[in-house]
């Protein structure tokens, strides 16, 4: 998960803070990804400067032109939500229970990289090569956390 800053405009600070906002149009040049936090902070032009209000969001889904020829090159629809807490945050960590988190991560990776791997193949029946090689990437990089999860399991429960 990475954290982006971005600037942002007031009339549209005052829009995502108010809740009536939930998305940004961006450069797609940080490689954004589902689970990312956006920090988003106030900029006034007018005086060329922050004003130090931020607020944080949490990206819950993108809409590249690969998915959508209405997106324009280069450009990403992201949509986001409120931060959420992780439903274990206050819960005491135990051997046990990090190995569970761990198994469940690798669960969810590897239905994540075999849905990628679906959409991958039917942009390739589809001669939609740029899209299959980023579902492609997105299945290879699922599988490695999936890997890695079930490694960490493994390795709490041997204690």
């Amino acid at each position: 998960m990475n954290r982006h800053e971005l600037k942002t405009w007031p009339k549209y600070f005052a829009a995502v803070r108010s809740g009536q906002k939930r998305f940004e149009i961006r450069r797609n040049d940080r490689d954004f990804k589902v689970g990312d936090i956006l920090v988003l902070s106030e900029f006034d032009p007018e005086d060329d400067a922050y004003t130090g209000q931020t607020e944080e969001r949490q990206i819950t889904f993108l809409l590249s032109e690969e998915d959508y020829g209405g997106v324009i090159h280069g450009f990403v629809a992201i949509g986001f939500g409120e931060v959420a807490p992780h439903p274990d945050a206050d819960a005491e960590v135990t051997p046990e229970s990090l190995a569970t988190w761990h198994e469940t991560a690798a669960s969810n990776a590897a239905l994540r990289a075999q849905e990628a791997r679906k959409v991958s193949e039917s942009y390739a029946a589809s001669n939609m090569g740029v899209a299959r090689d980023r579902h492609g990437a997105v299945a290879d990089l699922a599988a490695a956390e999936a890997g890695f999860h079930a490694a960490a399991a493994r390795i709490v429960r041997k204690g």
